[in-house]
C-alpha cells in the first residue's frame, strides 16, 4: 500500500487518507493494520544514505535497530540502492540520534540525495591478502616442526610474525567486518559478522595462549586471516554483483532524452512538462517522457522490453517513456493525470526486492534471526562435549570450525536474488513487475477484465438511437462529459463532438457527470436509465446512455474487437492448468458473447469495483491464488486485492498504481510465459534454501566431529555464498531463448 500511494506523489493529510481508503477497500475495517504502515502522526520524513552494507543481511540489520527507536516509524532501507527513508517524531528523537543509531552498527551516515559515498578500499584489501598469504608460508614452518628437526628459535620468530600478521588483518584489513561482528553481538542482531567475530577472536585469543605456552602445533593465526579475507573477497564479489546490477537498470534512464520537442525549434525540460502539453518525436528518436499518441504511429519497444519488433498504436494509445519511434513523426501529449516516467519505474521496481519494508518476513529473514544463536549453540555443545572427553585442543578447534563454517548470508540472499533476476527477465515479456514477490507465487486462476483487456480497448460507436430530436449540440456536451478521461469507452465517445470545457464533473463507478452552460448532464451504463429499454439491434452491443436529470437523450451503441492474442492467450492458460474467468462491469449479454467466442466458462458482468473485489475475495477463500489483470478505474480495487494484480499498457493510473506489475507494450499474449518464470522462480528459490540448509547441517555436522579443519570450514562458507549467487542468475532464460 504504501508503495502505491508513494508513486502517486501525495503529501500529508492527501497520503493518509489515500492508505486509509485503499485499506479499507482492500481490507475492510482495517485501521489498525494502517497504524503498523503509517508515519508518525505530525512527525517528518527523513531520507539518507545508508555506507558500508555488504549483503542485504546488513540493510535488514540497520532497518531493525531503526524500528526499535522511540518516535521512528516506517522505516524503508533499499540495500542496492543504499537508500533509507523514515518518519520520526523531532519532539521525541532528533536526526543526530538516528545517525548515531546507524553508525553505531558501524555503517556510514549520508544525508542528502548527492552525498559522497565510500568506495570499496583496495589498498587495505591487497595489504590484507599480503599478511594472509604471508601467515600462510610462515605456517609451514611452524606446523612442520612435529616431523622435522626445526631450531626452536627459528619456531619463535615464525610464531611472533604469525601473530603480528594475524593480528594485522583484524585490526587494519577486515576491521570493518570485526566492527560490525561486535556490534551486532552487543545489540542482539545477530548475522553473518556475528558468527565470524566470535570464531576468529576466539581463534586468536586460543593461539596467543599456545604461542606464550609454546605449543606452536596450535597456532591458528593463520585461519584468521585466511578466513577473514576470504569474507573481505565474498563482499568484493557480492558488491560487484550488486553494483552491477544497480548500473545495468540504473543505465536505462540515462539512454532517455532530458529534454522534449514541444515545436520545430523549441524544446523544454521533460521536468517542466504540463499536464495536456503536447510534444513531438521524430524517426528513431526515443519517446521522452509517458504521453498519449494523438495520431497513428510505430513503435519499438527494445529498450524496455530486449526484443527489437515493430508495434503499431493507435491514436489515442498510451506510449511510455523509451518506445523508439519507426515512424516518420509522432505527435504526443502528457496524460491529464500529470507526467510520469515508465522507465524510472522499471528501475525502482527492479531493485525493490531488496526492500526492507514489506508486507510480510521472507522465509529466510525469518531464519536469519535465530539462526546465529543456534549456531552458536550448536558450536558450545561440541565444546562441551569435547572436553568431557578429555581433549581440551579438539574440543576448542571443532568449536571453531562449526563457527566458521555456518552461513547465514546464504539464507538472506536466498530469495531476492532470485526475484531481481526474474524482474529481469519478466521485462522480456513486455511486463513490468513492481512487486517482485509474486514472481513466486503459483496462480491457480486467472481473472481478466473485457474492455481494454481481452478486447482491443479502442471501441467504436456504431449506432446511436436518439429518443429526442437529433441535435449535434448534445453530442458536443457527450462529447465534453467524456474527454480527458483515461478509458476507451471514454475516448470514443468524446469524438462523437467537438469537447468543451465542463464544470464540477464527478466520475463515479460507470457515471459520468458535470455541468455545461448550467444543465446537469449525465452518460453512464444502461441502469442510468433503468426504464429506457435497449432496442434489439443492440442487444450485444456496450450501451452508454446520455441524458440529464430527468430525461435521456439517446443510447449509444459501441463495439470492440477482441485482440488477435486472445484467444490463443485462454487457450495456453487452460492447458497450463490455470482457470481464466471474466470480470466486466459491461452488460451480461455483450460478457457472454466475448466469454463464448473465447471459450471462457467463467464469467460475470454488470459488475462494479466492490463486487469484483467481493468476488475475488471468494475465490481466495477457497485457497485459490489469484491473477487480476485489468485496465480500468472499476480494476483498482480488484487489482489490489488479487494476489497478482497485472494492469495492461493502455490502463489507467489507478489501476496501474494498484497493480503489481503493468504490461509495457500493447499485446498482453506473452502472459502466456509467466506461469513458466514464475515455475522457475519457485524451483531455484527452494533450491537455493535447500542447499543452504544442506551445507550447514552437513558443514557443521563435519566441523563438529572434526573432519573439516577451520581453514576448509572458512573457503567452505564463503563458497556457499557463490552457489546462491550462481544458482540464482542461471538457468533464468524465458522459453525458447539460450539467456
Amino acid at each position: 500500500m504504501w508503495t502505491i500511494v508513494g508513486k502517486m506523489g501525495l503529501d500529508g493529510s492527501e497520503r493518509d487518507e489515500r492508505i486509509a481508503q485503499l485499506l479499507e477497500g482492500v481490507f475492510p475495517g482495517g485501521e489498525e493494520s494502517a497504524a503498523a504502515e503509517s508515519a508518525i502522526e505530525g512527525g517528518e520524513e527523513l531520507c539518507f544514505l545508508v555506507g558500508g552494507m555488504v549483503c542485504p543481511a546488513c540493510s535488514w540489520l540497520v532497518h531493525n535497530s531503526l524500528g526499535k527507536l522511540r518516535g521512528v516509524g516506517n522505516v524503508n532501507l533499499n540495500f542496492i540502492a543504499e537508500t533509507c527513508t523514515l518518519s520520526y517524531d523531532p519532539m521525541v528523537i532528533g536526526r543526530d540520534d538516528i545517525a548515531a543509531s546507524v553508525e553505531r552498527l558501524g555503517y556510514k551516515f549520508y544525508e542528502g540525495e548527492d552525498a559522497k559515498r565510500d568506495g570499496f578500499d583496495y589498498f587495505r584489501f591487497g595489504a590484507g591478502w599480503f599478511f594472509a598469504l604471508n601467515n600462510m608460508m610462515i605456517s609451514f614452518v611452524v606446523y612442520s616442526a612435529e616431523s622435522w628437526d626445526v631450531p626452536y628459535a627459528m619456531q619463535l620468530v615464525c610464531s611472533i610474525l604469525l601473530a603480528v600478521f594475524g593480528t594485522l588483518v583484524p585490526l587494519y584489513a577486515a576491521r570493518t567486518t570485526m566492527i560490525y561482528g561486535f556490534r551486532q553481538i552487543a545489540l542482539r542482531q545477530y548475522r553473518m559478522e556475528s558468527l565470524v567475530a566470535l570464531s576468529t577472536t576466539a581463534a586468536w585469543i586460543y593461539s596467543v595462549y599456545a604461542m606464550v605456552t609454546g605449543d606452536f602445533a596450535r597456532l591458528y593465526f593463520d585461519v584468521v586471516a585466511l578466513l577473514l579475507m576470504l569474507i573481505e573477497t565474498g563482499n568484493l564479489i557480492s558488491g560487484s554483483f550488486y553494483k552491477k546490477l544497480s548500473r545495468r537498470v540504473g543505465s536505462l534512464s540515462w539512454q532517455l532524452p532530458k529534454k522534449a520537442r514541444v515545436g520545430d525549434d523549441d524544446y523544454a525540460a521533460v521536468e517542466e512538462l504540463d499536464p495536456g502539453r503536447e510534444f513531438v518525436v521524430q524517426r528513431d528518436e526515443f519517446v521522452p517522457t509517458d504521453g498519449i499518441l494523438m495520431a497513428p504511429a510505430e513503435f519499438d519497444f527494445s529498450l524496455i522490453t530486449g526484443e527489437s519488433h515493430g508495434v503499431a498504436l493507435e491514436q489515442g494509445h498510451y506510449v511510455g517513456a523509451g518506445a523508439k519511434l519507426l515512424s516518420e513523426g509522432a505527435h504526443l501529449s502528457v496524460p491529464a493525470s500529470g507526467r510520469s516516467n515508465l522507465i524510472q519505474k522499471i528501475v525502482e521496481s527492479t531493485i525493490e526486492a531488496f526492500n526492507t519494508r514489506k508486507e510480510q518476513l521472507s522465509f529466510g529473514d525469518r531464519i536469519s534471526q535465530w539462526f546465529v544463536p543456534v549456531v552458536v549453540g550448536v558450536g558450545l555443545l561440541v565444546l562441551v562435549g569435547n572436553l568431557a572427553l578429555g581433549d581440551r585442543g579438539d574440543a576448542i578447534i571443532r568449536m571453531l570450525s562449526v563457527l566458521i563454517v555456518a552461513c547465514p548470508c546464504a539464507f538472506g540472499i536466498a530469495e531476492p536474488l532470485v526475484l531481481t533476476a526474474a524482474i529481469e527477465k519478466v521485462r522480456g515479456l513486455g511486463i513490468q513487475i513492481f512487486n517482485g514477490a509474486v514472481l513466486a507465487l503459483k496462480p491457480s486462476v486467472v481473472v481478466f477484465d473485457k474492455t481494454g483487456t481481452l478486447t482491443r480497448g479502442a471501441p467504436e460507436v456504431h449506432k446511436v438511437v436518439w429518443l429526442v430530436e437529433r441535435k449535434q449540440h448534445l453530442l458536443d456536451v457527450l462529447a465534453s462529459l467524456e474527454n480527458g478521461i483515461e478509458h476507451p469507452i471514454a475516448r470514443a465517445l468524446a469524438r462523437l463532438g467537438s469537447p468543451r470545457p465542463v464544470q464540477e464533473r464527478t466520475v463515479a463507478r460507470t457515471v459520468v457527470s458535470a455541468k455545461l452552460d448550467g444543465t446537469h448532464y449525465l452518460s453512464g451504463s444502461a441502469d442510468l436509465y433503468p426504464d429506457v429499454g435497449i432496442p434489439p439491434d443492440l442487444k450485444e452491443s456496450t450501451i452508454v446512455m446520455f441524458g440529464d436529470a430527468d430525461t435521456c437523450y439517446c443510447i449509444v451503441g459501441l463495439k470492440d474487437a477482441l485482440r488477435e492474442e486472445s484467444k490463443q492467450l485462454v487457450s495456453d492458460l487452460v492447458e497450463q492448468g490455470v482457470q481464466p474467468l471474466i470480470f466486466s462491469g459491461d452488460r451480461q449479454a455483450v460478457v457472454e458473447q466475448v466469454a463464448n467466442e473465447l471459450g471462457i466458462a467463467g464469467f460475470h458482468g454488470e459488475m462494479g469495483c466492490t463486487d469484483k473485489q467481493a468476488a475475488i475475495a471468494a475465490l481466495q477463500e477457497q485457497g485459490k491464488a489469484v491473477l487480476m489483470v485489468g485496465d480500468g478505474i472499476n480494476d483498482a480495487q480488484a487489482l489490489a486485492a488479487a494476489d497478482f494484480g497485472l494492469a495492461v499498457f493502455s490502463g489507467q493510473i489507478p489501476a496501474k498504481m494498484s497493480a503489481d506489475g503493468v504490461f509495457m507494450v500493447p499485446e498482453i499474449g506473452k502472459l502466456r510465459d509467466l506461469p513458466f518464470m514464475q515455475r522457475k522462480v519457485r524451483h531455484k528459490i527452494r533450491l537455493n534454501y535447500g542447499w543452504a540448509f544442506l551445507y550447514n547441517i552437513v558443514g557443521m555436522f563435519l566441523a563438529g566431529v572434526g573432519w573439516l579443519s577451520p581453514k576448509y570450514c572458512a573457503v567452505g562458507m564463503v563458497f556457499s555464498n557463490l552457489v546462491v549467487i550462481w544458482n540464482s542468475m542461471h538457468g533464468m532464460a524465458l522459453p525458447g531463448k539460450r539467456t
